[in-house]
């Protein structure tokens, strides 16, 4: 769970950050999913709890425990802010 983190991240770049300061640690098979939808976030954006799964090799319940893991209520919250990162990031390329 987060460490001195009653929230969750607010953007990608701020769970980036949290991994790298080791603030945010992963069990096996959450750090495979973490790994992916970092990797690729505009995928994840647009697929459900399911479709991550089956790319990440794991179980639907797996993704929903990674989310739970970073401090996000559902998997839908979770996408919501994935979803703020790249339209801001499209914003900032035009």
């Amino acid at each position: 769970m987060l460490q001195d983190q009653p929230s969750p991240p607010s953007t990608l770049h701020e769970l980036k950050c949290l991994i790298a300061r080791r603030q945010l640690m992963f069990p096996i098979g959450l750090e495979d999913v973490a790994r992916e939808i970092l990797e690729k976030p505009e995928m994840t954006a647009f697929e459900s709890a399911a479709a991550v799964a089956r790319r990440c090799r794991v179980s639907p319940t797996t993704v929903h425990r990674f989310v739970r893991h970073i401090g996000f209520q559902s998997f839908g919250e979770f996408r919501a802010m994935i979803r703020e990162h790249l339209r801001r990031t499209a914003a900032s390329h035009c």
